[in-house]
């Protein structure tokens, strides 16, 4: 059925309604900002920044022979790409007065460009920057809000050390966790007693956001803070364990810095602490370390030492496939060793029954050589008597 035709009346009536008023969105709240950030003004905008000095305190551990910077992101989710963003980000920077730490705060999304920029200036400077786990997440999510910012270039930063990959070379075998928290725990005996999970970390910030406070704010920026400074300690522990120095070390631990040293390319250091390992005597951790090297022994053609190494390690090692492969090591060693005993025995006795074969040889090589040089000098007076020019 057709509509009725619109009339002059309905038409006007429809054209008043279009310009009528819509009723008023309500306001956005205002939003304050975390205690401690001002205004830092970049080409891009303003930043929001805050810079306190920190008291250095005692270093359990070596210095890094370069300045580093440690940096550490939250995050509005952990699935990265474009929709991620980071709302924090914290430098921390070791200096002879203590620990300097900038942090910079997302208050709105609109001003991430400057966001960045200021990162990039916070981290400039350094000769190396540390992360933890920054090779996987945060340096990729800070690349992508580069691009997604439409900034110039690319995202910069020093050449990167992630200590992550490091703490779980070294202590996987005794953590079942290799997360920052385990980690802190077990090296530098700090246990935190935050205010916020961080699960929590992101709807902090959303909350923030949408109502312009969020009671979680001040903790998820402490949070963010704490991680930077614990890179720096943690990372002078890492390097004590990695010269050997750290007295605590056990069989296990010489075991896993060998193994990481040998991946590195450092053999001779990764040998010396495989020894170690061995020199120890504990359990399997030991054995283990004894079978490493004895593999390489076996490659470079040394039974006797290798078979010392094997002994040593079947005195620590548990009944298991490890003690089975040791064993299996020593038969074989040992009828190695014997051979060779018995092939160096019969070329003694060979040397020791055929001494007059020996002399007759040698006379008769003199006897040839003499009788070459004799020919020699019959042939020279031969020539000196005819002269160059009769011959011929």
């Amino acid at each position: 059925m057709p509509a009725p035709p619109l009339t002059v009346a309905a038409l006007r009536d429809r054209l008043a309604g279009l310009g009528a008023t819509r009723p008023a969105s309500p306001p956005r709240p205002e939003r304050r900002l975390p205690a401690g950030f001002e205004a830092r003004e970049t080409p891009y905008g303003v930043a929001w920044q805050r810079v306190e000095m920190l008291a250095l305190g005692r270093v359990p551990g070596r210095t890094p022979p370069q300045a580093h910077a440690y940096l550490d992101t939250e995050t509005t989710g952990l699935a990265g790409g474009t929709g991620t963003y980071a709302f924090a980000a914290a430098v921390a920077r070791p200096s002879s007065q203590g620990v300097e730490v900038i942090q910079l705060f997302l208050a709105e999304p609109a001003g991430e460009a400057a966001f960045l920029h200021a990162l990039v200036e916070a981290a400039a400077g350094a000769e190396r920057i540390g992360t933890y786990n920054g090779s996987s997440f945060d340096l990729p999510l800070l690349r992508t809000r580069w691009v997604m910012s439409r900034m110039p270039g690319e995202f910069e930063y020093p050449p990167h050390v992630d200590l992550l990959h490091v703490a779980r070379a070294l202590l996987r075998h005794r953590l079942d966790s290799c997360s920052l928290r385990s980690v802190e725990l077990a090296l530098l005996g700090f246990e935190r007693k935050e205010e916020i999970s961080g699960a929590l970390l992101p709807d902090a910030y959303f909350t923030y956001l949408r109502r312009g406070w969020s009671p979680l704010l001040e903790a998820a920026l402490e949070h963010n803070r704490q991680d930077v400074v614990s890179l720096h300690y943690l990372h002078a522990r890492l390097l004590l364990r990695l010269h050997g120095d750290d007295p605590w070390m056990e069989a296990g631990d010489w075991l896993a810095l060998g193994r990481y040293l040998l991946r590195r390319g450092r053999r001779a250091d990764g040998w010396r602490a495989l020894r170690n390992a061995v020199a120890m005597t504990q359990g399997h951790a030991s054995a283990a370390a004894a079978l490493l090297i004895v593999r390489r022994l076996t490659r470079l053609r040394r039974p006797a030492t290798a078979l010392a190494l094997v002994e040593a390690g079947l005195t620590c090692a548990p009944a298991g496939p490890l003690r089975a492969d040791l064993e299996r090591r020593q038969e074989r060693l040992r009828g190695r060793l014997e051979r060779l005993a018995w092939n160096r025995s019969r070329d003694r006795d060979r040397r020791r029954r055929s001494p007059v074969r020996n002399q007759r040889q040698r006379l008769v090589v003199e006897q040839g050589l003499e009788g070459e040089q004799q020919r020699g000098v019959v042939g020279s007076s031969l020539r000196l008597e005819l002269g160059d020019g009769e011959v011929g």
